[in-house]
């Protein structure tokens, strides 16, 4: 059953809401891993030129490895928004070469700036405030800083500080001279987005693409779940997917991409985007979203989402 906020247009409007799909669709920014060279070569051979990718940042991943993947996705067209982790970053120093590196040898224009889900900090950096106050960010081919943003909440900072937070973090990077943007962590259900959405666009008008999980099983999606502390939508997501049957099969965000594209609120929420968290692999998820964008889709008549057709 929806709820007011995702309550759809007339059913005379099924093209508006195909076209907003499919515009999502092929605006949709994408991440991989540094070290996942599959990942990257489909990146290269299904995915736009100009189209975002992040480079997350992994423990076992060194400066090296994400200098190289963004440097390789720059020359393939792409825009790398590497991924700082302000935990796992050892001392100023180190920030500062990292950051004179990407943008000397790989034309980085943007970073995802995040704390980083570690207990111990490796340096002075405890969260991505602290990183962004650094004078090491003073780098003059940095245009873009985005942000975290958490439309279930945080296991660990409750709903105010995380405002907070978040608003005192964007006019920093304002203070910088940049531009500021929010990628939020993915999700499973509608609704907890557009009300962090609504909400958030009562403060600020910079851009956010939501995180939605690329088409995968249901036991990895759950997996990841509970690494990144998703709750609530995860349980959503079991219910919708309880029969044997389904489990065996991939799960797709189409129920949310339809809500958000169909939802009444849906101009007060701009300007919003997609960002695609591939676990089931960045090809997979760049073929579905491909055929989405190309309109290979048909919206279901009795539920919620759509089927890709092509």
């Amino acid at each position: 059953m929806q709820s007011a906020l995702t309550a759809p247009l007339s059913a005379a409007e099924p093209a508006t809401v195909r076209e907003r799909i499919a515009g999502l669709a092929r605006e949709a920014s994408y991440e991989v891993a540094a070290r996942d060279a599959r990942g990257i070569d489909a990146a290269i051979a299904r995915l736009s030129p100009g189209t975002l990718v992040s480079v997350t940042w992994l423990p076992l991943d060194d400066d090296e490895a994400r200098v190289l993947a963004s440097r390789r996705l720059r020359e393939a067209g792409f825009e790398p928004v590497p991924h700082i982790a302000a935990r796992m970053v050892t001392s100023d120093d180190h920030l500062q070469r990292l950051l004179r590196r990407l943008c000397d040898e790989a034309g980085v224009r943007q970073l995802l700036v995040i704390s980083g889900d570690v207990k111990q900090a490796s340096g002075p950096f405890e969260d991505s405030a602290a990183l962004i106050a650094s004078a090491a960010f003073a780098q003059p081919a940095l245009s873009r800083i985005w942000l975290g943003g958490y439309p279930e909440g945080h296991p660990k900072v409750d709903h105010a500080t995380l405002n907070a937070t978040l608003d005192a973090k964007i006019a920093a990077v304002r203070a910088l001279g940049m531009t500021p943007g929010v990628i939020t962590q993915f999700c499973f259900d509608a609704d907890p987005i557009l009300r962090w959405l609504l909400d958030f666009r009562a403060r600020h008008d910079v851009p956010v693409r939501i995180g939605l999980a690329g088409p995968a099983g249901i036991r990895t999606l759950l997996r990841f779940a509970a690494i990144c502390g998703v709750g609530a939508s995860a349980r959503s997501l079991v219910t919708r997917s309880a029969s044997i049957a389904r489990l065996l099969v991939d799960t797709t965000p189409d129920p949310i991409i339809r809500d958000l594209a169909e939802t009444a609120a849906y101009h007060d929420l701009q300007p919003m985007g997609f960002h695609l968290f591939p676990f089931g692999g960045l090809d997979r998820t760049a073929r579905w979203m491909g055929s989405v964008a190309a309109g290979g889709f048909e919206l279901r008549a009795s539920a919620s989402g759509f089927q890709v057709t092509e």
